[in-house]
């Protein structure tokens, strides 16, 4: 894996050929990983400093983002990803290193959009509640 210093490099190295909103949203999510590094104390600001520098990495224009929508460019985005990770360092990363952590945040009720709409009074318990096992199936699926 790369630290913020050798990326930054790259960066630096590779920039002038980058259309400058590109370049723009890789400086500021190499600053916020940056940031992220630097944190050895508290866990989750560390996570937050992350969480903001991966925003920063994926955000477009606001344009697109009304006409396309959130969701949808944050899934062309990880296609995107995905498709560049031709040797499968992210997939080793994830499922070798993070294995555990990915399945203690799916089975996180709390970072679940109908868990918040049956708090919302938009599903009922019953509807939520099979969405989510549902959800969990297709995880354990994916995962074998």
């Amino acid at each position: 894996m790369y630290s913020y210093a050798e990326l930054k490099d790259i960066h630096r190295a590779t920039r002038d050929g980058f259309p400058e909103s590109l370049s723009l949203r890789t400086h500021r999510a190499l600053s916020w990983l940056d940031r992220a590094e630097r944190e050895t104390e508290d866990a989750d600001a560390r996570f937050i400093f992350l969480w903001v520098a991966f925003n920063a990495a994926y955000a477009n224009n606001l344009e697109d983002r009304q006409s396309v929508g959130e969701q949808q460019l944050f899934n062309q985005f990880l296609a995107r990803l995905i498709d560049a990770d031709k040797q499968q360092q992210l997939y080793m990363l994830l499922w070798d290193r993070y294995a555990g952590d990915v399945r203690l945040f799916v089975d996180n009720q709390y970072v679940y959009k109908d868990f918040w709409d049956y708090q919302n009074g938009v599903l009922t318990e019953d509807q939520w509640k099979a969405s989510f096992a549902a959800s969990k199936k297709a995880f354990s699926a994916a995962m074998g």
